[in-house]
């Protein structure tokens, strides 16, 4: 029985040491890098923002069908019956079939065809001594090759091209804005997950204040029960305790809440198991304002993605240039044929036909082109006053960002200093009732007063932490992407 009263005492020794052990120690700790590690890999924004450029991709690679090499065939039927047949046939029954490739050219914008066209000609003559045999059956066969060069509209292929050039800007565009919507997202994220750090820390300074009143209701129910004290500094003390109680459990419904909601976001059930790692009282090194502009100009998603939209407006106004040229051609071909009575016999190439030439096509009015260029013009100056527009606007927010931050780290040296003079001051109260010299009511605020001034300390530390977060944010270091193609 001795050693089982021992077991029980080691036992419960063990779990009321576990219970007071400092913050963290108690399950692994979630360090901000872990906790955005676990986030990426669990939640399904991640992927789904980065299929956005892929998808384009996708698209961008169809646009290079123009390419392609394109097949077509046709067969037909034709019967001729002249008003007046004096020296030809009466009647002609024809069966033709032709087949041909063609394909836009990629580089030069030109196009290469080439067609085979294969006639049977069935002709019914009256006989006459006055004219020579006319053959019944008669077989045509030529095949064509033709190439037509641009040497004005669309020299070079620029126009063939243009979609495809296009859509790879909308690509890149693509990439970043999902890159800038999963930063959003997981700024909120972290947001959440300083809430959670901050709530851990009320609890472990309630916890603490707590286990103060309890030690002195218990010390003060001695002093009375030895008739030191009376019965006002029991129920003062009792009152303490109670008060922090009340305290502790409201921190502790909040800290459940926002458990609960990291545990759904992460997909992490033993979520509530663990604790978070991570300094609340750490500041980090803030450059300057000037500094900060800079390197918000230089590194800016937005303005990045204005700054590609402004080249893709320039590649489309060079298109719509191209557009309102002339169209002037280079048309070559050649063409190798033969007939003969004889099916075999026509398909032997015996004659062939050359031809070279210039085609112009010349818009009279060419209305549409110049209201293109003239949109893109407009467009250009549009985004130029966009472009400053958002520069203001974020460099406002980082000035705003930059001060609060510069701010909050002088108020957080005032915070220790207060707590540090809070500290004293209860050391001093303890002292004067020890003696009996002062009154209990005076220790009991005095610890208040210390416990205020870490749960504002506290406040202050997570307010800081989550300026730096939406300051990181703002200037996109706040998520490192995986490269997009």
């Amino acid at each position: 029985m001795q050693i089982i009263h021992r077991l029980c005492t080691i036992q419960l020794v063990v779990l009321s040491f576990s219970f007071l052990l400092p913050s963290g120690l108690r399950g692994e700790g979630v360090t901000r890098e872990e906790f955005v590690a676990m986030l990426e890999a669990a939640h399904p924004v991640f992927n789904k923002e980065r299929l956005a450029s892929d998808i384009l991709a996708a698209e961008r690679k169809g646009l290079r069908g123009v390419a392609d090499w394109n097949l077509s065939s046709s067969l037909s039927y034709s019967r001729e019956e002249p008003t007046l047949a004096l020296t030809g046939p009466e009647r002609t029954d024809a069966w033709s079939f032709q087949a041909g490739v063609t394909k836009q050219l990629w580089g030069s914008g030109g196009q290469f065809s080439v067609t085979n066209v294969f006639t049977r000609s069935t002709s019914q003559i009256a006989p006459s001594p006055f004219l020579p045999a006319y053959p019944g059956t008669f077989y045509d066969n030529s095949l064509e090759v033709q190439y037509s060069h641009p040497l004005l509209k669309n020299r070079g292929g620029v126009l063939t091209r243009l979609p495809f050039t296009l859509k790879s800007y909308d690509i890149d565009v693509a990439g970043i804005e999902a890159e800038e919507r999963i930063e959003d997202f997981l700024a909120d994220a972290l947001l959440r997950y300083l809430d959670w750090v901050y709530l851990e820390e009320q609890q472990r300074i309630a916890r603490e204040r707590l286990e103060l009143s309890e030690k002195e209701l218990v010390r003060t129910q001695r002093k009375y029960d030895a008739y030191l004290v009376d019965s006002t500094d029991v129920i003062r003390a009792s009152d303490a305790v109670n008060i922090w109680k009340q305290n502790l459990g409201l921190i502790q419904s909040g800290l459940g809440a926002v458990r609960r909601e990291l545990s759904v976001l992460l997909q992490e059930p033993r979520l509530g198991e663990r604790e978070p790692h991570f300094d609340l009282y750490s500041l980090s090194m803030l450059p300057t304002l000037t500094e900060a502009r800079q390197e918000l100009v230089e590194t800016s998603r937005i303005l990045h993605v204005l700054r590609l939209r402004k080249e893709q407006l320039g590649v489309s106004g060079d298109g719509a240039r191209h557009a309102s040229r002339p169209d002037l051609s280079l048309v070559g071909a050649v063409a190798l044929k033969n007939g003969d009575e004889a099916f075999a016999k026509a398909f032997e190439a015996k004659k062939t036909d050359a031809a070279l030439g210039l085609q112009l096509q010349v818009p009279l009015e060419n209305t549409s082109a110049r209201a293109d260029i003239e949109r893109n013009r407009l467009q250009l100056l549009q985004i130029d006053y966009e472009a400053d527009d958002v520069r203001l606007s974020l460099e406002s927010s980082l000035a705003s960002l930059h001060e609060q931050l510069v701010q909050l780290e002088r108020v957080l040296a005032l915070n220790r200093e207060q707590i540090a003079s809070a500290e004293l001051r209860t050391r001093e109260e303890m002292a004067l009732y020890e003696k009996g010299r002062g009154d209990l009511t005076f220790v009991i605020m005095s610890r208040d007063s210390e416990e205020a001034a870490r749960l504002t300390y506290a406040e202050n530390a997570v307010n800081y932490q989550k300026l730096w977060v939406r300051y990181q944010a703002l200037l996109d270091k706040l998520y490192e992407p995986v490269t997009f193609q």
